[in-house]
């Protein structure tokens, strides 16, 4: 059983004691803040919107595995992760709430993911494998053939904010999401200072390192924060830099690729889903209006990565979306950046090789963009993508930068990242704070059942 200190569990606000985004100065004038209100489109969802939310739940209902309740990741290649267990999550309340599927189907689906968390293997060190078949719900590597790969930090946040949202929804289910929580050992995934980090195992040995990169850092908090758990340092902005494009001010992570051994692409993601699911404000915010960001610095920086493409399409006449996709070749997964490596639209793989002409414009980024920016340039965006889509099976990853054509390769992040999108837009930011007794609240009071440092040992 792993031994290590506590990892600070708190009761005060956030905020209050004094765990905030402290990494830009009081004054810095690196990042622009002038739009603390922002125009988002609001409001029920029209005929032709309805029908794209249906398009994307198409992708669902043809790569769900009945026995296991899994999707998969990829149209018809059995794997999935955290990330896209979340993304699934995200799809299951737009179906819900738009009146795809009956209360019937919805509590069946919904049943047998929960039942997999609570049963799924872990990995040797008590928390979930970065790869699981949807056939068996077992743990398997990205060629689908079994073993323990280790653990991300990263996707694990994600699938917690989400939870939490499911939570808010279903507050019928909110035992059964706690139970499952409750079985990963937390130890391995924040360390004692705060820190992310995720894991790869190899012939049976454990490698940890530092997982995350400015953006998706602190999104992820998020997820650990609802948990009462502080990720301190994943909460700091530092290290950053400062680089100007277009004269437009962005922060980028300022870790020397020399020394740590991290990409560190700026690409829209975290900041959207920052944006949809918590309206760019601290966990702690109860307000009902979301025309008004109580984190100032990462609603700032959100601007910056929407303006900046905005701006490229005013000055260069290319249009610009840019998010993470998966390519149809090698090498099979990309991020379009902002900025990498010292350049400014850079196409990067995880190995840092770049390759220019897999960049999109993604089918998933111009949605989301459009639900929180009400532009002329996001209804051009949505313009540029809207045809992209097979009727039978989904939405396309998006439409190449330099040739027109389609990428025709379709993902559950894609068509789910449109759902909620489209979900944005009827319901606002979709995480509500809840101040309602929950299961892991007895847990972490009780003088029995108290689940230990862990946040596991109990429940093993």
């Amino acid at each position: 059983m792993l031994k290590k200190t506590l990892v600070v569990l708190v009761a005060c606000h956030i905020a209050a004691c004094g765990v905030v985004y402290r990494g830009v100065q009081d004054g810095m004038t690196s990042v622009n803040t002038s739009q603390l209100i922002r125009q988002g489109r609001y409001g029920e969802l029209t005929e032709d919107e309805l029908a794209w939310a249906k398009t994307a739940w198409t992708y669902v209902e043809n790569n769900t595995n009945p026995t296991t309740g899994l999707v998969n990741a990829l149209d018809n290649y059995p794997t999935t992760n955290l990330s896209n267990i979340a993304d699934y999550l995200i799809a299951l309340m737009a179906a819900d709430e738009m009146g795809f599927i009956t209360s019937k189907a919805h509590d069946e689906r919904l049943t047998l993911v929960l039942s997999f968390l609570n049963k799924m293997p872990l990995g040797m060190l008590g928390v979930p494998n970065k790869v699981y078949s949807t056939q068996t719900g077992q743990m398997v590597d990205y060629a689908n053939q079994p073993a323990e790969l280790g653990w991300s930090s990263i996707d694990i946040g994600r699938l917690l904010i989400v939870l939490a949202m499911t939570k808010q929804r279903n507050p019928t289910f909110s035992e059964y999401i706690d139970k499952a929580v409750l079985r990963w050992n937390f130890c391995e995934l924040v360390s004692e200072d705060g820190e992310l980090f995720g894991g790869t195992i190899n012939n049976g040995q454990v490698f940890r390192y530092k997982e995350g990169r400015l953006g998706i850092e602190e999104y992820t908090a998020y997820g650990y924060l609802d948990w009462q758990i502080v990720p301190a340092k994943a909460m700091l902005l530092e290290p950053y830099e400062v680089v100007t494009i277009n004269g437009i001010d962005l922060l980028f992570d300022g870790r020397d690729p020399r020394h740590y051994d991290v990409l560190r692409p700026v690409y829209s993601t975290p900041y959207l889903l920052l944006g949809m699911e918590f309206n760019w404000d601290e966990i702690t915010d109860y307000r009902s209006s979301d025309a008004v960001h109580s984190n100032h610095t990462l609603s700032a920086m959100a601007d910056a990565v929407y303006r900046l493409q905005a701006s490229r399409w005013e000055q260069e006449r290319i249009y610009t979306a840019r998010g993470e996709h998966s390519v149809s070749g090698e090498p099979y997964f990309v991020y379009d950046s902002i900025y990498a490596l010292g350049t400014p639209w850079i196409t990067v793989a995880e190995d840092g090789s770049d390759h220019d002409e897999k960049a999109l414009v993604s089918t998933r980024v111009a949605f989301q963009m459009w639900a929180l920016w009400k532009t002329d340039y996001t209804d051009r965006l949505l313009t540029l993508v809207q045809e992209l889509y097979d009727p039978n099976r989904g939405w396309y990853e998006g439409r190449y930068e330099l040739t027109s054509a389609y990428e025709k390769t379709i993902s559950l992040q894609t068509n789910a990242g449109v759902l909620e999108a489209l979900l944005y837009k009827a319901n606002g930011k979709l995480y509500q704070r809840t101040t309602e007794k929950e299961y892991r609240d007895v847990q972490f009071n009780s003088r029995f059942y108290h689940p230990g440092k862990c946040l596991a040992e109990t429940f093993r």
